[in-house]
């Protein structure tokens, strides 16, 4: 059974060029805000875990008692079967908390700007994940600026979505879209005259084609 997950067909919709050096086994290059996201992660799944609170995050009282602890926390992980085109593939995934008494789930999201609740209430990522929890009710996002010094004058903000039958309906249509660029096998699309050109390529310098 082929395994899936929102990482691998987000590379096939926006760097398809990427699924081909993820699936050749090539190592991406360490980029300092990878090892930078983890960290706030760290700080911010702590605190919501009550595991040890900071005091910049005072304002988020929300409490979440399951949260990743080691990379591919078993705790935090999903995995669901999907069918398409008469086939069945296995969806995997790992959420940041969970709080499964009251029925929700939390994101973390860091970044050079702080995320909208517009823009959470858009993304497929939080939709998979209401598909893959049908129990669930909401959502909560905690997005703060990746620059922690700032976070003094603008700290990391709170915001609350409910799940809707619609979101299980939009990440189902997004897989199946997936699927069907995977089954379709042009990986090269992004290429121009078969040479990388994407300043955002998770492989940089690592990259088959540069």
């Amino acid at each position: 059974m082929i395994q899936l997950s929102y990482s691998t067909l987000n590379l096939l919709y926006e760097h398809p060029h990427c699924f081909l050096n993820k699936m050749s086994g090539i190592p991406q290059e360490e980029k300092v805000f990878f090892e930078k996201g983890k960290a706030l992660h760290r700080i911010i799944q702590d605190h919501v875990a009550r595991i040890k609170v900071d005091n910049r995050l005072k304002h988020i009282l929300i409490n979440f008692p399951i949260v990743e602890q080691v990379d591919f926390d078993p705790r935090c992980k999903f995995s669901f079967k999907h069918e398409h085109a008469g086939e069945t593939y296995e969806f995997i995934g790992y959420i940041d908390g969970l709080d499964t008494e009251n029925k929700r789930f939390l994101e973390i999201k860091s970044g050079v700007s702080l995320w909208s609740i517009g823009k959470f209430q858009q993304a497929i990522q939080r939709k998979i994940y209401a598909l893959a929890r049908p129990d669930f009710q909401e959502a909560y996002l905690i997005t703060c600026l990746s620059d922690e010094s700032a976070w003094e004058t603008n700290p990391p903000k709170l915001f609350r979505v409910p799940l809707r039958d619609k979101d299980r309906v939009d990440a189902t249509k997004w897989i199946d879209g997936g699927i069907d660029l995977l089954n379709k096998g042009d990986f090269t699309s992004d290429l121009v005259d078969g040479k990388c050109v994407d300043r955002f390529c998770y492989w940089g310098k690592n990259c088959q084609f540069v």
